[in-house]
C-alpha cells in the first residue's frame, strides 16, 4: 500500500495499489514456464496479468479487487482457483502428457505391454521398426538403420550395422529421445535414419520391475546420491539378454560433469543347426557441460567395443572398435548459433565362415566440422546446419580391396510458418552420408569402376499441422527419399498423425505413414532381398491414465511387410502401493502373441 501527499494544501485521498504474488507447477512439481495468468472480479473482467518466469513465479499488479485466478498454459489443462483475499498463491496444474512429449515416457515405459525397445520406439509418428524388427529408422530412411547413441555414446558396428538396440534387455530402457535425419551433419555419417538417444536411466533412482510370463524380465534402477547403477536382464524368444551400467552426474569445476560406463551380453542359444552365438557390447563416456550467460559449451569423449563370436569355437566372428570425441560451443539469443567438431575412429574385422578362414578387414576415420543456426519454435521459425566431413574408409578382402572417401558436404534446411488459427506449414531438406559395413562388401565386394565408397541419403519433405495450445496436434505430410551409392535407392511417401486429449485422464494418439516400395535403380544391389518393401504403418494408441492410479493402454498397428495383421495389443496398471503396481498385459511380437505380469515402480 502507497501513500502520497502534496507539500502544501489538503492531503489527498490515499491512493491504493495490491500485489497477488504466487508460483505454477504441475504435479510432479516441475515450475511452469510462460503461463498466462489472469485476475478477475466478482463480475468476470480482468484487473491483472501476468507470465510466469522460468521458475515458475509471477506478480500481478492488481488494478481492482481479484476474486478468481486463471492459468492457462500450452498443452496443460485450464486451472481456476478463488483468491478470498489471499495475496499469495500456489497452484498445481494438470499437463496433457500425450501432448507433453512426442516420445513415450519413463510413465509409458513402466507400463506399455512392450518389451523391446523397438516396439517402444515404433509407436512415434513416422518411426518405422526394419524389416526384421530388430532395428528402427526415421521414416524408414537409410535402409533401415537409425543412429542410436547409447547411454551418450553414438555407437557405430562398423562390421555388420548391427544395431545397438539389441544391447538393451526388455524394459531396460528409461529416456529415450527422436532426432529426425535434419541433424545428421552433426553426426558426421549413419544418421540417415535418424538419431534415437537412450538412457538406462531416468535420474530418478526409482525404476524396478519383475515380469514373469513369454518373455521374463528384472530391471533395477537405484540410486546412491549422484550415484546411478542399473541393471536389467531377460529372456526373449531364447535370447538372453544381461547389461550393467554405473553413471555419475555431479557439478565439477564450475560445470556438468556426466561419466558413466555399461557392459552388456547377448547370448543365442543353437536353433535349426545354427551354433549358440554370443554379443558383448562395452562403452564408456565423459561427457562436461558449463554454461554462461552468452556461451554452453559441451564436451564429450567416448568408446566402445562390440564383438560377436561363436560358443562351439571360442572364435571371434565380428568385432569392432569405436573412438570418439566431439566439442560443441552455443551461443543462446532469438537466433541461437552453434559450431562444432566430432572425430571418430573405428575399425572392425569379420570372420568368414568358410574353410580355410578368410579374415575381412577395415577401418574408417571422419573428422567433421559443422555450423547451425536456429530461430523461433516449432510454430514459427527456421533452422540451418551444414557439416563438412572428411570420410576415410579402407576395407580389404583378399585378394580384393576396396578404399576411398574424401570431403563431403552435408547441409540441412528448414523453417515452419503460421497460418493463422494454429496452424502453419514448414518444410525441409537433409542430406546424410555412411560408409558401407564390411558385410555389404562381403555381398557386393566389387562394385562397379566410379562408385562412391560412400552411400548419400537425401531427404525432401513438406508438412501441414494444427496445434491449439491445449488438446489437439494434427500433422500431414509428405517426403520423398533419393540414396546414391550402394543401390540407387528411391522411396516416396505421405503421413498424417493426430494427437487428442479427449479429457485430462484420456488421450488418443494415431498415425499413418503410406510408403512406396522401395525401389533400387542400380545393378549393384546389397540390399536386392528389401527391394518391393515398403515402410508403411499405421498405429493407433488409446489410454486412460489418471495420474499414478489406474491405467490402461490399447494399441492397434499394422505394418506394410506384414500383411493385413492387426494386432491388439493391450495393459492394466493397478497400483498398490504409491508409485508401485501391479502391470498386466499382451503384445503380438514377431506373430507369436506374448503374455506378462509383473510388479515394477516408477
Amino acid at each position: 500500500m502507497a501513500f502520497a501527499a502534496p507539500i502544501f494544501g489538503t492531503p489527498a485521498a490515499a491512493a491504493e495499489t495490491d500485489l497477488l504474488v504466487g508460483s505454477v507447477r504441475d504435479s510432479a512439481g516441475t515450475p511452469i514456464a510462460a503461463a498466462a495468468v489472469r485476475a478477475s472480479d466478482a463480475a468476470g473482467a480482468a484487473v491483472g496479468t501476468d507470465r510466469t518466469e522460468a521458475d515458475g513465479t509471477f506478480a500481478i499488479v492488481l488494478h481492482g479487487s481479484a476474486q478468481t485466478l486463471e492459468v492457462r498454459c500450452t498443452h496443460c489443462r485450464t486451472e481456476r482457483v478463488a483468491v478470498a483475499g489471499r495475496s499469495n498463491v500456489a497452484l498445481v496444474i494438470r499437463r496433457y502428457g500425450a501432448l507433453e512429449s512426442d516420445v513415450p515416457t519413463a510413465a509409458d515405459l513402466s507400463a506399455l505391454p512392450y518389451g523391446r525397445i523397438v516396439d517402444d520406439l515404433g509407436l512415434v509418428p513416422f518411426t518405422v521398426p526394419s524389416f526384421d524388427g530388430q532395428d528402427i529408422s526415421d521414416r524408414g530412411l537409410g535402409g533401415g538403420h537409425g543412429l542410436v547413441v547409447d547411454d551418450g555414446v553414438p555407437l557405430v558396428d562398423l562390421a555388420t550395422g548391427a544395431s545397438a538396440l539389441a544391447d538393451f534387455p526388455d524394459r531396460y530402457a528409461r529416456q529415450i529421445s527422436v532426432v529426425g535425419p535434419q541433424d545428421a551433419f552433426r553426426y558426421g555419417t549413419y544418421a540417415a535414419g535418424g538419431v534415437f538417444a537412450l538412457r538406462p536411466s531416468d535420474g530418478e533412482g526409482s525404476y524396478g520391475s519383475v515380469d514373469t510370463g513369454s518373455a521374463p524380465s528384472l530391471t533395477l534402477e537405484p540410486a546412491i546420491g549422484v550415484i546411478h547403477p542399473a541393471y536389467g536382464e531377460s529372456n526373449d524368444d531364447g535370447v538372453l539378454a544381461r547389461r550393467a551400467d554405473l553413471d555419475v552426474t555431479t557439478d565439477f569445476a564450475g560445470g556438468t560433469l556426466d561419466a558413466g560406463v555399461g557392459a552388456s551380453d547377448q547370448s543365442t542359444g543353437a536353433y535349426a543347426g545354427v551354433d549358440p552365438s554370443s554379443r558383448v557390447a562395452d562403452l564408456a563416456h565423459v561427457d562436461y557441460a558449463t554454461a554462461s550467460r552468452l556461451y554452453r559449451t559441451f564436451v564429450d569423449v567416448s568408446a566402445a567395443t562390440v564383438s560377436q563370436f561363436d560358443d562351439a569355437e571360442q572364435s571371434d566372428a565380428y568385432r569392432s572398435d569405436y573412438l570418439a570425441a566431439d566439442f560443441r560451443l552455443e551461443r543462446p539469443g532469438p537466433i541461437a548459433l552453434a559450431a562444432g567438431a566430432l572425430t571418430t575412429r573405428e575399425t572392425a574385422s569379420y570372420v568368414l565362415p568358410v574353410s580355410p578362414y578368410a579374415v575381412l578387414g577395415g577401418r574408417a576415420y571422419d573428422e567433421t566440422a559443422y555450423v547451425e543456426a536456429q530461430t523461433g519454435d516449432e510454430h514459427y521459425g527456421a533452422h540451418a546446419g551444414l557439416g563438412l566431413s572428411d570420410v576415410n574408409a579402407d576395407e580389404s578382402l583378399m585378394p580384393g580391396r576396396s578404399a576411398g572417401g574424401g570431403l563431403s558436404l552435408v547441409p540441412s534446411l528448414g523453417g515452419t510458418a503460421p497460418l493463422g488459427g494454429g496452424a502453419f506449414v514448414s518444410a525441409g531438406y537433409s542430406q546424410a552420408v555412411r560408409v558401407p559395413t564390411l558385410l555389404e562388401s562381403i555381398v557386393a565386394p566389387a562394385p562397379p569402376s566410379g562408385a562412391s565408397p560412400l552411400d548419400r541419403d537425401e531427404l525432401a519433405e513438406t508438412a501441414f499441422g494444427f496445434d491449439d495450445s491445449a488438446r489437439v496436434r494434427a500433422e500431414l505430410i509428405a517426403y520423398r527419399q533419393f540414396a546414391t551409392g550402394a543401390g540407387g535407392e528411391r522411396e516416396s511417401g505421405l503421413g498424417a498423425s493426430l494427437v487428442w486429449q479427449v479429457a485430462p485422464t484420456i488421450s488418443l494418439r494415431a498415425w499413418t505413414l503410406r510408403a512406396t516400395p522401395l525401389d533400387f535403380s542400380s545393378p549393384y544391389q546389397p540390399y536386392a532381398a528389401f527391394a518391393g518393401l515398403d515402410a508403411s504403418r499405421q498405429v493407433l494408441w488409446a489410454s486412460y491414465a489418471n495420474g499414478d492410479g489406474l491405467r490402461v493402454d490399447a494399441i492397434v498397428h499394422r505394418d506394410g511387410v506384414a500383411g493385413n495383421a492387426v494386432p491388439l495389443d493391450a495393459d492394466l496398471w493397478l497400483p498398490v502401493v504409491p508409485r508401485a503396481a501391479i502391470s498386466i498385459g499382451c503384445a503380438r511380437v514377431n506373430g507369436v502373441r506374448r503374455y506378462y505380469a509383473g510388479l515394477r515402480s516408477r
